[in-house]
Parts: C-alpha cells; sequence; structure tokens
C-alpha cells in the first residue's frame, strides 16, 4: 500500500519536475537556434554566398580538410583501438587514460601544444591537432566493440589457412564496420565544425565555414551571411550524422567513464608482447606530444629556460596590452562554479523519471545541443537576444548560462547512468516501511547518487573552463575567459606575449586535469 502511494506521487511529480530543464533548453537553446535557421533564412543571401567564389572555396576547404583530418584520425585511431582493447600488456590502462585526455581538454589548450611544436600555422598543423583531439572518440566508440570480437572465430579462420589479412575482411570487419562508421561520422562532425583548433592554427589566410561565422557576425556586422553559412553547416552535419546513423547520445560516448576493455587474445605469443605495446606507444606519443609541449614550451623563450611567463600572468606585466590574466582565471572559476549549479540541478531533473522509462523523452531532447555548433548557438544568442523585451546580449549571466547548455547534455548521461543502476527494491522496501518520497529521494538516492552528481559536477566545470567558440560572441571587457585570453596572448606578437600564452595554457591544463579526475 505504503510502495502504491509513494509510486503514484512520483509520477504526479515527474512531469512538473521535467518542465524545468525543458523550458531552459527552449529559451537558451531551441528559441536562439530555430530563430536563426527559420526566422532569419533568407534565399538571397544563400545565393549570393553560393556565387561567391571566395565564399565557395571556404566551403569547400571546411568539407575536405575535415574529410582528410577523418580518415587520418583513422588511421591512428583505429590501430591503437586494435592493441589496447584486443590484448592486455603493462600500461595499457593508463595509454588510454593518457589517449582520452587530449579530447578532455580545452581545444585551445590542443592548439597550443601543436603551436608549441609547429610554430608554422597551417593546414598541417589543423591535421594534427584533430587527430589528437580525436582520436579518443575512435578508441570510446570502436574500442567496446573490437574488445567484444570472439578470438575463437579469428583462430579457427586462420587455421583453415587464412591469411590475416583475409581474417580481417571476411571476420573482424563485417563486425566492425557499422561502428567504425559511426566514429568517422561523429569525427567529421567535430572536424567539420572546429573553431578554436582553427582559430589559433589556421593563419589569417586559412579559413573555414565556423571561422568566417564569426568574422561576418563579430568583426564585419554581416550577420545575414554569418546565418547563412550556419545553416549551410548544420544541414551538412543532420546529413552526416543521419547517413552515420549517428545520434547525440553517441557523440556524449567520447565523455563516458567506462574504460574500453581488455581482452586477452591467445595467438601468437611473440606478437602479443611486442607489436600491441609498440603500436600504443606510438599512437600514444602522437596524441600526448601536444599536452607536454605546451608544458616544456611554457619555461622557454628562444632557446633559454625561464619562469618569466608564469610571473608576468601575475605582476600586471600584461596589463599594458589589455590583458588581464588573474581577472580571467577569476571569471572562468566564477562561470564555472555557476554552470555547475545550474547544470547539475537540471541534470537530476532531466533524469527523474529514468528508473520508469528506458531512455525517457526529457533526457533525449537535453542530449540535442551536441549536435548544434557552440558557434550557431553562439550567433543565436547574439541575433535573438538583443532587442525588445529579450534584450540580454550584453548580460554577464548569459555566459555561464550558455556553458550550462552545452554542459547539461554530459551531465544528464552522468546522472543518468547512475540512476539507471539504482535497483527499484530499495525505494519499494522504503515505502513499506512508510518513508514518504521526499524522504525516499533523501535518504536513499541522494546518497546513491553522490559519485555521480560529483562526476556531472567536473564535467560540467571542465566545460564551461575550456568553452570557446558560444563564449567568443558574448565575452564583452570585463568578461573575459580563459581560453579568450590564451586566444589573445598567442595571437600578439613578441616572446613573452607568447610564452605567457603557454604559461595560462598549462596552468589550464592542470586545473581541467585536476576536475577530470572525478569523471
Amino acid at each position: 500500500m505504503e510502495s502504491n502511494r509513494l509510486v503514484s506521487a512520483m509520477r504526479r511529480l515527474r512531469p512538473r519536475v521535467s518542465l524545468v530543464p525543458l523550458g531552459f533548453l527552449a529559451v537558451f537553446f531551441a528559441l536562439p537556434v530555430v530563430n536563426i535557421l527559420l526566422a532569419h533564412f533568407r534565399w538571397g543571401t544563400l545565393n549570393d554566398i553560393v556565387r561567391d567564389t571566395s565564399m565557395r572555396h571556404i566551403i569547400w576547404f571546411t568539407l575536405w580538410q575535415a574529410v582528410v583530418s577523418t580518415l587520418l584520425t583513422l588511421m591512428i585511431g583505429l590501430p591503437v583501438t586494435w592493441a589496447v582493447s584486443r590484448w592486455r600488456f603493462f600500461g595499457s590502462r593508463m595509454l588510454t587514460g593518457i589517449i582520452t585526455v587530449p579530447f578532455l581538454m580545452p581545444g585551445v589548450v590542443v592548439a597550443t601544444g601543436v603551436l608549441a611544436i609547429l610554430p608554422n600555422r597551417g593546414l598541417l598543423a589543423i591535421l594534427w591537432a584533430h587527430v589528437v583531439f580525436n582520436t579518443a572518440v575512435v578508441l570510446r566508440v570502436v574500442g567496446p566493440r573490437w574488445a567484444m570480437v570472439d578470438p575463437a572465430m579469428e583462430e579457427s579462420a586462420a587455421s583453415l589457412g587464412a591469411n590475416p589479412f583475409r581474417v580481417f575482411t571476411q571476420i573482424t570487419w563485417p563486425t566492425l564496420r557499422e561502428t567504425v562508421g559511426n566514429a568517422a561520422s561523429i569525427v567529421f562532425v567535430f572536424c567539420f565544425s572546429s573553431f578554436a583548433v582553427i582559430s589559433i592554427l589556421g593563419g589569417p589566410s586559412t579559413r573555414t565555414i565556423e571561422t568566417e561565422v564569426f568574422t561576418q557576425a563579430v568583426r564585419l556586422g554581416d550577420t545575414s551571411t554569418a546565418i547563412m553559412l550556419t545553416v549551410i553547416q548544420t544541414l551538412v552535419v543532420l546529413a552526416v550524422l543521419w547517413v552515420g546513423n549517428v545520434g547525440a547520445t553517441d557523440i556524449s560516448v567520447r565523455y563516458s567513464a567506462s574504460s574500453v576493455g581488455n581482452q586477452q587474445h591467445v595467438g601468437d605469443r611473440l606478437r602479443a608482447k611486442l607489436w600491441p605495446p609498440v603500436v600504443a606507444l606510438c599512437g600514444t606519443a602522437i596524441v600526448a606530444a601536444p599536452l607536454i609541449a605546451v608544458v616544456v614550451r611554457s619555461f622557454r623563450i628562444g632557446s633559454h629556460w625561464t619562469a618569466r611567463g608564469f610571473h608576468a600572468l601575475f605582476d600586471g606585466t600584461l596589463a599594458r596590452v589589455g590583458i588581464s590574466p588573474v581577472h580571467s582565471m577569476v571569471m572562468s572559476l566564477v562561470f564555472a562554479l555557476t554552470t555547475v549549479a545550474i547544470a547539475v540541478p537540471l541534470a537530476l531533473m532531466a533524469t527523474h523519471n529514468t528508473r520508469h522509462t528506458q531512455r525517457p523523452l526529457t533526457e533525449r531532447l537535453t542530449m540535442t545541443p551536441l549536435v548544434i555548433s557552440a558557434v550557431t548557438l553562439g550567433l543565436g544568442i547574439i541575433v535573438t537576444f538583443s532587442s525588445g523585451a529579450l534584450n540580454w546580449r550584453g548580460s554577464t549571466w548569459l555566459i555561464p548560462v550558455v556553458h550550462s547548455v552545452v554542459a547539461l547534455p554530459l551531465a544528464v548521461r552522468a546522472v543518468s547512468a547512475a540512476r539507471q543502476a539504482i535497483g527499484a527494491e530499495l525505494f519499494e522496501t522504503a515505502a513499506d516501511l512508510g518513508a514518504p518520497p521526499r524522504e525516499v529521494w533523501r535518504t536513499v538516492e541522494l546518497p546513491l547518487l553522490k559519485p555521480a552528481l560529483l562526476q556531472a559536477a567536473g564535467i560540467s566545470a571542465a566545460v564551461s573552463i575550456g568553452e570557446f567558440g558560444a563564449t567568443s560572441f558574448l565575452t564583452r571587457h570585463g568578461t573575459t575567459t580563459v581560453p579568450i585570453a590564451i586566444g589573445q596572448l598567442i595571437g600578439r606578437p613578441g616572446a613573452l606575449l607568447e610564452q605567457s600564452g603557454f604559461a595560462l595554457a598549462t596552468l589550464t591544463l592542470i586545473s581541467c586535469s585536476v576536475l577530470l579526475t572525478q569523471i
């Protein structure tokens, strides 16, 4: 009887609770995106873009560099995935973690690390940064599937005389083909909509749709052209995700805390001892080198070792060029804490019905921000909230709100997995003992959710600290965040300014690493 009353009370509460995250996304995500994609769509402007040679070159470059970046990422990521998912050797779990770290870092930090190794900006640096950033996607998406391939089938084919190539093409590849296609689609979308990497490494002559949207909207004031470019970009992204049969939930897998399984292969013992570790180490070196380079470069000016860059961050030297790293750190910390305060409670509300439905509609809807570029969202915010009763464009609080929109899907994923793991019998027992719904939630569910809530908080804070795309549209004097400050320091001439940029990137790297230990 008590159980029935508890279930009835929870069911009455769920719809009202779910309206809060849906309302939040409706105002700060759906409204801006729909506004620019539909209300501001102009066929004439779209026709002008298609007929403009310069714009066609930008669209074509964005497309083919994303294709090449995807192919290179697969070339590096698939061998590494084979090594760490099919074999168990000393250090395999550590290498898996190292490969995952760059993707969880701010894009500005990864781009800065590549710049430390390749001072000449351009295509090669862009491609390397995309490989560094997205190898973890291949590992996280393909690895679990590859680990499930039965070694006995491969060994049986080999014992019947099939060479390794035929074993792979006839036995292994058919099992992996769909998963590899999903991973390739996700990587393509990330490379196609890359903003921080292109902004730092592209140079003035390298333009993509994402950077051109920012240029047209913020620097030239041509919002019509910027909006049409976001329409083109969004259509391409949705088409790729549809062809690859990828959903927003699949994209969020890159932030999963679950490790890639290691399965002992019982084949050739010499290969088991030699090739998997060598392949994994080579791939890890390619991915981790830029992060190491950030730290090394932060202590060097030219051929001299010095900590002047770190001193300049705190002694007021950089104020002469209008940059205050300390203030940027404070703003990033305030925004990160505010993002946690918004995103984590909303994630709790969005997953309120998770135990009773396999994947509630509210939870699925909260994943939609993952398929829209942060630059598109930033543009939608400044266009939508710039007049009338919604004139919030210059409001400081809008920045952590947008950060929360970007972080919410990831926080929801973390909390949802934990809620699904809680057995229903615990709630039934508490209800039979006479506990009211609120007391059950406080004394039974909340303590069990504490690790997931910490994980969601760590993810949300890391997303806020590293967010660059939407923040570039919204930042004003006095609201500069750390990624924006890094971009300003790296982009200005002067050895000390450049070293200070690397020093600030190093501090960001350390801060995010500490936060991500909660993931």
